[in-house]
């Protein structure tokens, strides 16, 4: 069920070094790294070739819409310049994406996320809990 594609590229989810938090006023920070294996497998020709290390999808402490268990965050342009998200693989690129969480079941995020100026389409969905390994 875990995946962290970028562009087409599935990255696969580290469950070890990605968390889900929700504190108690409902900000959602969330950290979702894909693994060191999708990038070893990375041939010559594919797009991510150069990578040396696997992306990491950030969102720290962002307000959510809450309806039951389930939260909705959009970012935009106008969330990112006022919060701390965006993708890192190599350097920090802007997304745009929608992030839904359900703390019992999954987190799925989808959109666009920018790598070395150009936007790839990004799709991760986690299943939950993720559990300390």
């Amino acid at each position: 069920m875990d995946r962290f594609v970028l562009g087409n590229t599935d990255f696969a989810v580290d469950r070890s070094a990605s968390s889900v938090q929700v504190a108690p006023d409902g900000l959602v920070t969330v950290v979702v790294c894909g693994t060191n294996e999708a990038v070893d497998a990375q041939r010559d020709t594919d797009p991510f070739s150069w990578a040396i290390h696997p992306p990491t999808l950030y969102v720290t402490a962002v307000p959510a819409t809450w309806t039951g268990d389930v939260a909705t965050v959009r970012i935009d342009e106008a969330v990112s310049d006022l919060y701390d998200v965006g993708l890192y693989l190599h350097e920090h690129g802007d997304v745009t994406v929608e992030l839904t969480l359900d703390r019992a079941r999954a987190l799925h995020i989808s959109g666009s996320a920018q790598v070395s100026g150009h936007a790839e389409p990004i799709d991760i969905k986690v299943g939950l809990p993720l559990l300390p390994s």
